[in-house]
């Protein structure tokens, strides 16, 4: 099941639209199989208990000399009724040191300084989605050629840019234009400048976004790429 997003978008007319964002598929889907020809899929199985995982296991057996024993002789890391077994739909849980599930977790922001020690720890704050601004957003007016686009960013993700009617079309249509007559990629953000960054989900990780339009005839295909960070040349070393 494909999820839908929407994000709201302006172009360099200073007009905005809220359009569909969909994963951008690869162009061949790749099907596994097996020596048979038969197709292959994923399957979660249990791997350890609680009472066969390392922890549990360097807890009991606190000389190693007798932990390797223990291995050798009556395989205490493997469950035999429970090992290898399809887990099925599962729910995450916190646990803690011992093992045992936390019902009611405090989850904190841990933040660490160039080389990574433990500096400050506090709260975490919700941070909530920014695709859809109560504000209408703006043009950023920041180009970036393609070739250049490549070389400088990191890509994580890729969504396809969607109409729902023939209006949201004519305005995207009019940005792929644009940017395939130029040769370049637009910057897509938020804040004041629309250079700002685009938050997927509640808490989510921060990108770059940036907008690649290609036209051809009365057809377009507009794409959002999410860049994690910029990538920067290596220091020389004398």
């Amino acid at each position: 099941m494909v999820r839908l997003r929407r994000i709201r978008l302006a172009d360099h007319r200073g007009r905005d639209a809220t359009v569909l964002l969909i994963p951008a598929s690869e162009s061949v889907k790749r099907r596994y199989q097996d020596m048979s020809g038969r197709p292959v899929q994923g399957v979660r199985r249990v791997r350890a208990t609680s009472e066969t995982f390392a922890d549990a296991l360097f807890a009991k057996y606190s000389d190693p000399d007798e932990l390797s024993r223990a291995l050798i002789s009556s395989d205490p890391d493997i469950d035999l009724e429970m090992t290898g077994r399809s887990t099925g739909p599962c729910d995450r849980v916190h646990i803690d040191g011992d093992g045992q599930i936390l019902y009611a977790p405090s989850v904190v922001e841990v933040r660490c300084g160039p080389d990574g020690m433990e500096c400050e720890r506090r709260p975490l704050t919700v941070r909530p989605s920014n695709l859809v601004t109560p504000t209408p957003p703006v043009w950023s007016d920041v180009l970036l050629p393609r070739v250049e686009f490549v070389r400088r960013y990191a890509l994580s993700r890729a969504y396809q840019v969607m109409h729902s009617n023939a209006l949201e079309f004519d305005f995207l249509y009019g940005i792929a234009a644009h940017l395939d007559e130029r040769k370049a990629m637009a910057q897509v953000g938020s804040g004041r400048r629309g250079n700002g960054p685009l938050i997927l989900e509640r808490n989510g990780p921060k990108y770059r976004g940036f907008l690649d339009g290609r036209v051809q005839g009365d057809a377009m295909r507009l794409v959002l790429y999410l860049a994690a960070f910029e990538l920067a040349a290596p220091e020389e070393r004398l």
